[in-house]
């Protein structure tokens, strides 16, 4: 069972942060990242917790705008009727077409030949 709540944050196929939504006894979002003085790090501190803003910011890069011309039409192909960016997170993995970050969602197996968008990029066959 896929649990949404928690997620690893990914660069390629490593593990560059854990989040989870909803810790034991907090309702704020908690945050270990396993890099540092990293441009794309999850968030500035090493570890602890962070406010719903700062995840919705963070977000906010990991999803196309509202406003893109054909967002209707992207968000057909994903199955939804209304712009939410966390509904579009959990069915894109949070996948953007300029870098290599990506999220992974707690029973989750993926890796990040499956869910690039770019694939011959990254892997040529």
């Amino acid at each position: 069972m896929i649990d949404y709540m928690k997620f690893d944050v990914m660069l390629y196929d490593d593990v560059i942060a854990t989040v989870d939504l909803k810790p034991d006894g907090s309702d704020r979002p908690y945050v270990k990242n396993y890099i540092e003085g990293f441009n794309k790090q999850f968030s500035p501190n090493p570890e602890g917790y962070i406010t719903k803003e700062e995840i919705e910011k963070w977000l906010k890069w990991r999803v196309f705008p509202e406003t893109r011309v054909n967002a209707d039409e992207l968000l057909h192909e994903l199955g939804l009727n209304s712009y939410n960016r966390w509904a579009i997170v959990r069915k894109t993995h949070g996948v953007m077409a300029d870098d290599e970050i990506w999220l992974r969602f707690n029973g989750e197996t993926l890796q990040h030949r499956d869910v690039t968008l770019r694939k011959y990029l990254y892997y040529p066959e």
